[in-house]
C-alpha cells in the first residue's frame, strides 16, 4: 500500500485533536490543501471539525471513524510459478504469483497491485471529479479524451494534477496516476488482470466473491482482488455499457457489448442473476493466434500435415467449417486461416462482437459487424442483413463469425453455390454433430446443400488436461440421403497423437477438377507446405504479421519461398 499525505495527517489526528494550521506546520503542506482534506473528510463521516467562538483561531480536527480495509489472507502454500507483467502506459510493472491453496487443492492467483488507504481513496474520488471536469470520459473509449487527446497526455494531466495537490515522492507519483487513470477511464485494477497475456477470461460471480481468472496454464483460478459489493458490479456494467452505447438496468438486465481493444463483455445484474451481479470479460488476443503458432510448441493444437492441408484449402479457396464447442479455439483457429487468404483478395467478415484480425497486408478487407436494436425497437442490423449486403460487394472471400439461424445458413450455403469461398464456424462436438446441427431444425438446411462444404476442422478443449486438439479434419461425402465424412486426421487422446486415417478422395477429385493438379502433387504441394510452416517456426516467424508477409511473398513467387526453405535462408531475407 502506497502512503500519501492524507495517511500522515490521520495518523496525526490519531494522536489527538489539533488545528489545521498545527497539522500544516507539521506535515510541511499548505494550510488550503490541509483545509480542504479535512472538509472532504468530514463530508465523509471521518472526521469532525469544531469551530471554535474566535473566529480567527483555527478550527480542531478530531476522528470519528477509522475506516478498515478488506482482510484478504496471503497464501502460506508453495509458489509453483511466478512472472512479470507491465502495463501498456508504462507506469505499472508487477508481479504474478501462482500459488497452490491446500484447502482448495487447486492454484490461486496472487497479484501485486498497488493501492492506496481508505482515506487517500476518498480524496481520490474527489480529485476524479475535479479532472472530469477538465476531461470528461469519452463515451467511446476505455480511455476518455477530448479531441486529439491521447491516453499518453490523459496521463501526463493527472500525474500534474496529483504533483501539485499531493506532492508525492517521485517514484511513488507514476503510480498514483496509474491508480486514478484507471479507476477514472478504465476498470480499476480488472484493468491489471487484462495486461496478464496468460489470462483468457476475467469473471465476476458476485460482489463479495473474488474476482477469477482463466489462465491459459492453469485454467479457472480465484485472484486476490475484490470489485466490493453487487452495486460496484453493477456501476462497472453500466460505465462499459454507456462506453458501448449500450444500455443495461433492472429493467434491461443483461448486457453484450464489446470494449474498444475488442475484448467482448457480458454482464448479468439481479434480479435475473439471482445470487449477485456478474461480470464477464473473454479477453480479445493482442496478437492472433496463426497457424505457426498452433501447430508448434506447447499448444500443439494440430500437426505440420493437417496445418498443411487446411492451408492448401485456404489456398484453393474451398469451403471450410468450422467446429467445436465453447472456448475450444474455434475462433483461435478461423483468424489463423484468415492469414493464410491471397493479399490481393477482396475479404468481408461479418461478426457480431469483432474478434477477427488479418495481418497488416490484408489492405482489401471489409469487417462488418451487426447491431442490436435500439430501447424503441429500431435500427437492427442483423447478420443476414450484412449477409445480403456482402454479397453486393464481390467479395471473394466471406468469412461468417458464426452460424447460428436457418436464414444465415441459407444465404451462406447459396454464396458457396454462386462461387464465393466461405469460411465460418458452428457450435457441435464432432463433425457428425455438426452436420446433424445443420441439416435439423432450427438450422434445417437441405442435405444436399452440405456438398458445398469441401473440408470440416472440429476443435476441441480438454478441461481436465486444459488442452486444446484440433479433434478431426473431414470431407464430407455425398450420398443419396445424410452425407457421409470421410475421417481424414484424427487426434487419439490417449497418446495425444494425430493420425492420418484415410485418403481424401472427393478431397483430391474436387482439386483435379478446378486445378488440373493430379494426386501425386497435390501431395507434394501439402508436403511443401508443411515444410514452410516448419522454416517459419524455426526462424519463429510465428507473429499474425510475420506469417502475413511470408503468405504476400509466397502468393507472389512461391518457387522463390521453396527455395529459401531448401537452403534454410532467413525469412527476412526473402
Amino acid at each position: 500500500m502506497i502512503r500519501t499525505k492524507i495517511d500522515d495527517l490521520i495518523d496525526l489526528i490519531k494522536l489527538g485533536d489539533l488545528t489545521v494550521g498545527e497539522a500544516a506546520k507539521r506535515l510541511d503542506w499548505s494550510a488550503d490543501a490541509v483545509d480542504r482534506i479535512v472538509k472532504l473528510l468530514e463530508a465523509h463521516s471521518v472526521v469532525d471539525l469544531y469551530y471554535p467562538l474566535n473566529i480567527a483561531e483555527d478550527p480542531v480536527v478530531t476522528l470519528k471513524t477509522e475506516l478498515t480495509e478488506r482482510a484478504i489472507p496471503k497464501p502460506t502454500s508453495d509458489m509453483v510459478d511466478s512472472y512479470q507483467i507491465k502495463s501498456e502506459e508504462g507506469n505499472l510493472v508487477t508481479t504474478v504469483k501462482v500459488f497452490f491453496d491446500d484447502f482448495s487443492r487447486r492454484p490461486v492467483y496472487h497479484i501485486d497491485v498497488p493501492s492506496v488507504s481508505p482515506y487517500s481513496r476518498i480524496y481520490f474520488s474527489y480529485l476524479q471529479d475535479e479532472i472530469a471536469k477538465e476531461a470528461p470520459a469519452d463515451a467511446q473509449g476505455a480511455f476518455g479524451s477530448k479531441k486529439g487527446q491521447t491516453p499518453a497526455e490523459k496521463y501526463a494531466m493527472v500525474s500534474a494534477k496529483i504533483k501539485a495537490e499531493l506532492a508525492p515522492q517521485d517514484n511513488d507519483l507514476p503510480v498514483l496516476a496509474g491508480i486514478i487513470t484507471r479507476s477514472m477511464y478504465g476498470l480499476g485494477d480488472i484493468d491489471v488482470l487484462m495486461q496478464d497475456a496468460n489470462t483468457e477470461e476475467i469473471i465476476i460471480n458476485k460482489g463479495e466473491e473474488p474476482i477469477g481468472v482463466y489462465h491459459r496454464k492453469y485454467g479457472w483460478m480465484h485472484t486476490n482482488l475484490f470489485v466490493g459489493t453487487d452495486e460496484d458490479v453493477s456501476n462497472i456494467a453500466s460505465l462499459i455499457s454507456r462506453r458501448a452505447g449500450k444500455q443495461v438496468s433492472i429493467l434491461f438486465p443483461l448486457l453484450d457489448a464489446q470494449l474498444d481493444t475488442g475484448d467482448r463483455v457480458n454482464a448479468t445484474l439481479m434480479p435475473v442473476s439471482s445470487a449477485g451481479n456478474t461480470l464477464t470479460i473473454r479477453k480479445f488476443s493482442r496478437d492472433p493466434w496463426t497457424i505457426v503458432n498452433l501447430t508448434y510448441g506447447a499448444n500443439k493444437t494440430l500437426s505440420p500435415e493437417m496445418a498443411a492441408l487446411i492451408w492448401q484449402a485456404v489456398h484453393y479457396e474451398f469451403n471450410v467449417l468450422i467446429g467445436g464447442g465453447t472456448a475450444s479455439g474455434k475462433t483461435s483457429m478461423l483468424n489463423a486461416l484468415f492469414s493464410l487468404i491471397q493479399p490481393h483478395q477482396r475479404v468481408v467478415t461479418i461478426e457480431d462482437t469483432r474478434e477477427l484480425m488479418p495481418a497488416k497486408y490484408e489492405w482489401n478487407w471489409i469487417p462488418l459487424i451487426s447491431r442490436s436494436a435500439n430501447q424503441e425497437g429500431k435500427g437492427e442490423v442483423t447478420t443476414l442483413d450484412l449477409m445480403i449486403n456482402a454479397l453486393r460487394m464481390r467479395p471473394d472471400r466471406i468469412i461468417l463469425g458464426e452460424i447460428r439461424r436457418k436464414a444465415e445458413a441459407e444465404v451462406l450455403f447459396e454464396a458457396m453455390h454462386t462461387g464465393h469461398s466461405v469460411l465460418s464456424t458452428v457450435h457441435a462436438d464432432t463433425g457428425v454433430q455438426l452436420i446433424n446441427r445443420l441439416t435439423h431444425p432450427p438450422i434445417e438446411i437441405p442435405e444436399n446443400e452440405l456438398e458445398a462444404i469441401n473440408l470440416i476442422v472440429m476443435q476441441y478443449r480438454d478441461r481436465r488436461k486444459n488442452i486444446r486438439r484440433t479433434l478431426e479434419i473431414s470431407e464430407v461425402v455425398p450420398t443419396d440421403g445424410m452425407p457421409d465424412l470421410n475421417h481424414v486426421y484424427l487426434w487419439r487422446p490417449r497418446s495425444d497423437e494425430y493420425e492420418f486415417v484415410k485418403a481424401p478422395s472427393r478431397y483430391y477429385d474436387y482439386m483435379n477438377m478446378h486445378t488440373g493438379l493430379i494426386e501425386r502433387e497435390i501431395i507434394e504441394d501439402q508436403q511443401n507446405k508443411a515444410a514452410i510452416l516448419e522454416w517459419m517456426n524455426e526462424w519463429k516467424w510465428n507473429s499474425a504479421d510475420k506469417v502475413g508477409a511470408v503468405m504476400k511473398a509466397y502468393y507472389a513467387d512461391e518457387a522463390a519461398i521453396i527455395d529459401a526453405v531448401e537452403k534454410n535462408v532467413s525469412p527476412e531475407k526473402v
